[in-house]
Formats: C-alpha cells, structure tokens, sequence
C-alpha cells in the first residue's frame, strides 16, 4: 500500500511541477528564457519546478522497486485529472463539461484496469 502512496504522491508532485512551468512561461514574456537572467523569481520557479520533477523521479523508482510498472503506469493517468483541476483552481483557467466527462471516464478507468 505505502508503494501505491508513493505513486501517487509522484503524480501529486508532477502536478504541481506543471502548475510552476505554467507560472514559468507566462512569466517569461516576449524574452522568452533570456528572462531567467535577469529575473531572479522567474529563475527560482523554474529551478524549484526541475527540482520537484527530479524527486518524483526518484519517488517513481522507488514506487516501482515494489509495483508493476502496468499497474503503477495507470495513475500517471491521474496527471489528466489532477493539472486541469489545479489549473482551474490556481490559475483560473476554465474547466469544461467535456473535462468533467473524460474526468469520470479516466476515474472509471483507473478502478477498472487496478481492480
């Protein structure tokens, strides 16, 4: 069970490690990655988004010593359900009826191929 924590800890983690990119190219403007000389808080984002990507690797190694990657591989699909969400919810950006609809059926999903 405590591997099964792990993995989706790691989906958890790539989640918010997408939310900081976003932050990131938003705030990169017209310079594009020249920005990140010059913008220390823009470069800090970035820097803590890599980081974070780099513990969920390690988490999803250490996840996998004990899961199946088929198995485990099916909630990195919680990825498509957890980004949106936080993105509407952080962000603002607009969640749609289709988002909801592919939300249940990637959710009926998961149980599904798991059970």
């Amino acid at each position: 069970m405590a591997n099964y924590i792990i993995i989706i800890t790691v989906v958890a983690t790539l989640a918010i490690g997408q939310l900081l990119f976003k932050t990131v190219a938003v705030r990169l403007g017209d310079r594009g990655f020249l920005t990140l000389l010059d913008d220390p808080k823009t470069l800090m984002i970035f820097l803590s988004s890599l980081a974070l990507y780099g513990f969920a690797t390690i988490g999803w190694i250490w996840g996998l010593r004990q899961v199946p990657l088929s198995t485990a591989y099916l909630f990195m699909s919680l990825a498509f359900v957890l980004v949106p969400l936080a993105a509407w919810f952080v962000l603002g950006e607009p969640i749609s009826t289709r988002f909801i609809i592919g939300t249940a059926l990637i959710i009926v999903g998961i149980v599904v191929a798991s059970g």
